[in-house]
């Protein structure tokens, strides 16, 4: 569930989740939000332990108190399932209120006596966290995002303090509190609840995972709220603009309700050089004061400081002129978000006009309902959409940073959202300056992706070590259709010697694909034997449609031909390789290197001894015997076997008496070869490296608002290029640079990407080594989901 990012305005300070039992708190007591359980045994609730089937949604313990400023509820739940969510119901004593689910769980409250006034929910899985108001008429949300409660979730004990203000209760109030655990679906109810034991889902003996019903939920535990004294000063919590778009109205929140006379004395209040016209304590929720300011306050690329002094609280403490609990630093950033729309538009039934609009949980986005705010123009450019709006994000005052990601995503027509595989990502961040520009395609669509025309591949795989039968099926599935993930597979391959099988009963079958015009370029695929996926843990393997070298059989350009593959092989090697590293020490800052030195390389675990371990296992040599050629040449030589079934790409850098080389720069990369290269007299010799010189640097710049990949410079080239990039979201990723056929030529870069910009050197050669010939060159850098691929052209 999204829901619109509102400010809290009410000045939650959450911290722990809640589940329950019968109430007996009858101690006030300032509880330390971390996960830690400091309740007073008399502040025990509930004891609920062991009412279901399983542990990880059960609720044990519950625990309830407050002191004068807060009320603390705590529960020990284990956790560990999936799509596990918490919900905490509360009462303040009135009959009306909801008798829905804001999240939409199969739970309902038509037969209590009260309803519930304020609910609270938090997702376990990705710590997503919302509160609710009933407002008389429908649940309004107040706050919603990763993390937005201040819950204390990373622990078995669940933690969370809701201001009294909050509730509008004060000592002797009577409040009713229910805790239950849901999962993440309309059909899911509570599967345990604190005081509706006789409603929870799961017993001890059995669970009902999904219900077609409401699931009605009665009671409470009761709880009386404490007299507690008050001898902390207010702090500042936070500054939020009171409406949108960003004006000269701001709610500055306190952790607690303040006076109303100091609190509505301007000269008690800074935002810069801005003047402040008038300060009014909230008339409901005492803890938030509403500053009006003589002009807005507008986008910039320096932070915005709040500084408050002299205000009390309601028991005469004075907020503490200390820097840290009365100033609060954030920026302000006008943000674009502009949508290339006409993949979408050209294969739409809809009829105009279009809408489109940007969901998102940060304000003044929101992901429910949809379409309130961001609604998005037509620039009447090549189908390019576009909503502008500013949006203010917190500070550190004492590092002068700001830094605040939100989750977003493309809705068009009220009715469709982005069939992305989840919400996109953006932060906000000071060093970008006053603006950011988010121009991506809906569903990432480029039509750069797509191939324009038909493509036939042929695929081959060798059974040969899989011990197949010949009774046995071999198949395909994949990413991109015709493919599909059927299993049985739809597409099924043959060894009868016709088509483009070659030879019949050889052990390698054969099938040819037609991807239609329209296919996305990068497809993701695995072989099959009977039903049974090839690879387990080694993940897909990937082809790119080349629609510019590739079309059918008996087209123009000819069928894209895979080569042969050992099924089972998809990123590990199908028979033990030896490999030869080398590394040069002349010229460089080492070149006054000598025989007391110790020089060793490591890399990805082999399994047989090398791997990152300091002191290395795998020492090089300068001794003239082989692999090395020449002795006392600074060329330093050592042979590695990688046995069967060792992971084909490899990550490594040398050593210098167990110092690492390149510290600022990517790990050394190659794929070994095992169809050209073994361990018994033919090793795969790598090209010589330069030590300190690993071919990757990372260059200050702006980040990216998308994947950049820069035309290679020189091009043409001989016999070295540059390749430059900037990425805009770190993830894994891979620069790989491939020849006209398809066939990858050299693994430049995989791993992990910073964001930022970056830049790797291509020396015109394969992973093992050999230089390549003249001609054209494909180079294509996929992060996360984001690709880009660019042409380059090596002359000699």
């Amino acid at each position: 569930m999204r829901n619109r990012h509102h400010v809290w305005s009410l000045g939650v300070l959450l911290a722990a989740l809640l589940v329950g039992g019968a109430a007996l708190a009858q101690t006030p007591q300032t509880i330390v939000i971390d996960g830690v359980n400091d309740f007073l045994s008399v502040n025990e609730a509930d004891v609920d332990t062991s009412d279901t089937q399983f542990a990880e949604i059960d609720l044990s313990h519950v625990h309830i108190t407050n002191d004068a400023v807060n009320l603390y509820l705590g529960v020990e739940m284990a956790g560990g399932f999936g799509t596990t969510q918490m919900g905490i119901a509360i009462d303040v004593g009135t009959a009306a209120g909801g008798t829905d689910d804001p999240w939409g769980r199969a739970i309902e409250w038509s037969l209590a006596a009260n309803k519930p006034d304020f609910m609270f929910y938090v997702n376990l899985d990705n710590n997503w966290q919302a509160s609710y108001h009933w407002d008389g008429a429908a649940w309004a949300p107040l706050a919603a995002g990763p993390g937005a409660l201040g819950m204390a979730t990373g622990t078995s004990f669940k933690e969370l303090a809701i201001m009294l203000g909050t509730l509008g209760v004060s000592a002797g109030a009577p409040i009713n509190v229910e805790v239950w655990t849901t999962q993440d679906s309309p059909t899911k109810g509570p599967l345990d609840a604190a005081a509706n034991d006789g409603s929870q889902l799961s017993t001890p003996g059995f669970t009902l995972w999904d219900t077609a019903s409401d699931i009605p939920l009665l009671s409470y535990l009761p709880y009386t709220v404490q007299a507690a004294a008050d001898p902390d000063p207010p702090v500042l919590t936070g500054i939020q603009p009171a409406s949108y778009p960003v004006g000269t109205s701001f709610n500055v929140q306190f952790n607690e309700p303040v006076d109303a006379t100091s609190a509505a004395n301007t000269a008690n209040y800074e935002i810069g050089l801005a003047i402040i016209n008038s300060a009014t304590r909230d008339a409901s929720d005492f803890s938030v004061v509403h500053l009006e300011l003589a002009a807005p306050l507008t986008a910039s690329a320096a932070l915005y400081n709040l500084r408050v002094t002299d205000v009390e609280d309601v028991a005469g403490n004075v907020i503490t002129d200390n820097g840290v609990d009365n100033e609060k630093c954030f920026g302000l950033k006008e943000v674009v978000f502009r949508g290339r729309m006409s993949q979408l538009l050209a294969n739409t039934a809809e009829l105009p006009p279009y809408q489109f609009t940007v969901e998102g949980s940060k304000a003044p986005l929101t992901f429910d309902p949809i379409g309130d705010t961001g609604v998005m123009t037509d620039t009447g450019v090549d189908d390019i959409w576009e909503y502008t709006t500013t949006m203010k994000y917190d500070g550190d005052c004492g590092a002068g940073t700001a830094s605040e990601s939100f989750e977003w995503k493309f809705n068009f027509q009220g009715t469709t959202w982005e069939p992305l595989a989840g919400n996109r990502t953006h932060t906000l961040d000071l060093v970008n300056g006053a603006q950011d520009v988010i121009e991506v395609w809906w569903n990432d669509e480029d039509p750069t992706l797509f191939t324009t025309h038909d493509i036939d591949v042929i695929f081959r795989v060798d059974m040969s070590l899989s011990g197949y039968a010949p009774t046995d099926t071999v198949s395909i599935n994949g990413s991109v259709l015709p493919l599909n993930f059927n299993v049985p597979s739809d597409h099924p391959l043959v060894d009868d010697g016709t088509g483009e099988d070659e030879t019949a009963a050889d052990g390698v079958f054969t099938g040819v694909i037609t991807f239609p015009a329209g296919a996305r370029k990068d497809v993701a695929y695995k072989f099959l034997l009977n039903s049974s996926y090839e690879c387990d843990g080694q993940g897909d393997r990937s082809v790119f449609l080349n629609d510019e070298l590739f079309d059918t059989i008996g087209g123009t350009l000819g069928p894209l031909a895979l080569p042969t593959v050992k099924y089972d092989f998809c990123n590990r090697i199908w028979r033990p390789v030896e490999v030869v590293f080398s590394v040069d020490f002349n010229n460089t800052a080492w070149g006054s290197i000598d025989e007391f030195d110790v020089v060793t390389v490591n890399g990805t675990d082999n399994g047989a001894g090398f791997d990152w371990t300091v002191p290395s296992n795998t020492m090089l040599h300068d001794d003239g015997i082989a692999p090395d050629a020449v002795a006392n040449d600074r060329i330093y030589t050592v042979s590695v076997v990688f046995p069967d079934s060792a992971a084909q790409n490899i990550e490594y850098k040398y050593l210098a008496n167990d110092v690492y080389e390149c510290p600022n720069q990517g790990n050394r990369f190659f794929s070994i070869d095992p169809d050209n290269f073994d361990a018994v007299g033919n090793p795969q010799i790598l090209a010589l490296d330069v030590y300190q010189i690993c071919e990757v640097t990372d260059v200050p710049h702006g980040a990216a608002a998308r994947l950049v990949l820069a035309q290679n410079s020189p091009n043409p080239f001989n016999p070295m290029t540059k390749i430059h990039f900037d990425v805009a979201r770190a993830g894994r990723g891979e620069l790989v640079v491939y020849n006209v056929r398809g066939e990858k030529v050299q693994t430049l870069r995989s791993g992990h990407f910073e964001s930022g910009p970056g830049v790797v050197i291509w020396n015109g050669r394969t992973d093992d080594g050999k230089a390549v010939g003249s001609g054209v060159y494909f180079y294509r850098l996929t992060v996360g989901s984001d690709t880009e691929t660019r042409r380059m052209v090596l002359l000699k």
